[in-house]
């Protein structure tokens, strides 16, 4: 799970967006869907002692979703507009001056986690998962600390139960791209527990970099203008 954090925009990578095509059908959002927005901030820690840091943030309104990925080191950030309605979804950004994008077709091929988008959440933990009983309150949410492991990592997990969010859907909009990889997604279901970690704590097996991952910065509201197209030359991918 290392690879949490393949956040570098380059032109290679806008490029791959255009290898696809579209599969007719829609996607409605679950019962109890989150509203409101915040950071998913995940942090690498290698043997070396070299780290690194990337955020992205999730915008949930009422009619659509929205991720910004903050790309750093004189990259673009990358916006992209999930529609669920018409099963769309936009990729924005801005180079030079320039405003472009592409509105691309929400299908399996394209977006393979889609599934995980848009499933119910269970928000429960497994028995034997919570062996110590501790609790703490993380962004005004009450969290239970989970142990938990998968192939690769031993894993300290606080999770709530007071968001209608599960990590799957939120790793699921990380996961978009022809081909993209699934591991995270993988591993995750590895460690056995629904629901949704403000705080994660995951420690390599086998002497890979150490992740440590936090949700912060909750707000109940969206600024609107998250979703906009204004300005933006698109092109439409069929």
């Amino acid at each position: 799970m290392a690879s949490l954090c393949p956040f570098s925009l380059t032109l290679a990578f806008l490029s791959t967006w255009l290898i696809f095509s579209r599969t007719p059908g829609s996607h409605e959002l679950p019962a109890g869907t989150f509203l409101g927005s915040f950071d998913f901030i995940a942090s690498q820690e290698y043997p070396n002692g070299t780290t690194r840091s990337d955020t992205i943030s999730y915008f949930f309104g009422i009619q659509e979703t929205a991720i910004l990925i903050h790309a750093g080191k004189n990259q673009p950030d990358m916006r992209m507009v999930i529609n669920a309605a018409d099963s769309t979804i936009t990729g924005l950004f801005e180079m030079q001056g320039k405003k472009g994008g592409y509105i691309l077709p929400m299908n399996d091929r394209y977006w393979p986690a889609m599934r995980h988008a848009f499933q119910p959440n269970s928000n429960t933990v497994q028995p034997g998962k919570d062996p110590s009983g501790d609790s703490k309150m993380i962004e005004g949410y009450r969290c239970r600390k989970v142990l938990a492991e998968s192939s690769d990592y031993n894993a300290e997990l606080w999770l709530t139960d007071e968001i209608p969010l599960s990590m799957p859907q939120l790793l699921s909009y990380q996961a978009i791209g022809v081909g993209k990889s699934q591991k995270e997604l993988e591993q995750f279901e590895q460690f056995g527990v629904d629901g949704l970690p403000l705080e994660m704590k995951l420690t390599s097996k086998k002497g890979k970099a150490n992740v440590a991952i936090r949700l912060a910065n909750f707000r109940k509201t969206v600024d609107e203008s998250v979703f906009s197209r204004e300005g933006h030359t698109l092109s439409a991918i069929e």
